[in-house]
């Protein structure tokens, strides 16, 4: 599968440092969490229809795409190493959920729960900049708490989304701790897949 980021800035991804020869990647993690009465609704409705699917029963097959092709630009890689056995039991635990968001037919994002974190959570390259981040976002924090969650918790690092932290920070998490780690690189261990620079 071909992820396309040239429609999207190629300031959206300066602040991706270039692959290390040893395969290391820094990161700083910043850990965020949300309590109810402190949720700020922002969501101006998209510029396109949008709508939200509640997956059941999500296969593997179509989890790997969703986190593929929305993880892929901000080199999220994880749960690529994950086997099908393993990933088909995260995805059937209690307490996880899998909704995706399509605009056009066409996949737009998805958000993941998973008890009360929402373990991930982003757009397509080609859906974003058109005001379906902070929307779609305000549904799944809506989702967490009419199933029950009184606290919202979530992470986000350096080699994410830009405006990740700021919309988060926006919809009223806070921040609980920040980390520095050194993960392994997806850019060298698949540079097939994770090109670089940018394309």
């Amino acid at each position: 599968m071909t992820i396309h980021r040239s429609s999207l800035a190629p300031e959206l991804f300066a602040h991706q440092p270039a692959p290390r020869a040893d395969g290391r990647l820094e990161v700083t993690i910043t850990y965020l969490e949300l309590a109810f009465g402190a949720w700020t609704r922002r969501a101006v409705p998209p510029s396109s229809a949008v709508t939200i699917t509640y997956e059941a029963t999500p296969s593997v097959a179509l989890y790997r795409e969703l986190y593929d092709r929305v993880g892929r630009p901000w080199l999220w890689y994880e749960r690529r190493l994950l086997s099908d056995e393993s990933l088909g039991a995260l995805l059937a635990r209690p307490g996880h959920e899998l909704h995706t968001a399509r605009a056009g037919g066409d996949v737009a994002g998805y958000f993941e729960l998973d008890n009360d974190e929402l373990a991930f959570f982003g757009l397509t390259p080609d859906h974003i900049g058109q005001r379906i981040g902070p929307w779609l976002l305000d549904r799944a924090i809506e989702r967490a708490f009419a199933r029950g969650s009184r606290r919202l918790s979530l992470n986000t690092n350096t080699v994410d989304h830009p405006r990740a932290l700021a919309t988060y920070l926006k919809a009223g998490f806070h921040v609980t701790r920040s980390e520095a780690k050194e993960l392994q690189d997806p850019r060298v261990l698949w540079p097939d897949l994770y090109r670089w620079p940018p394309a």
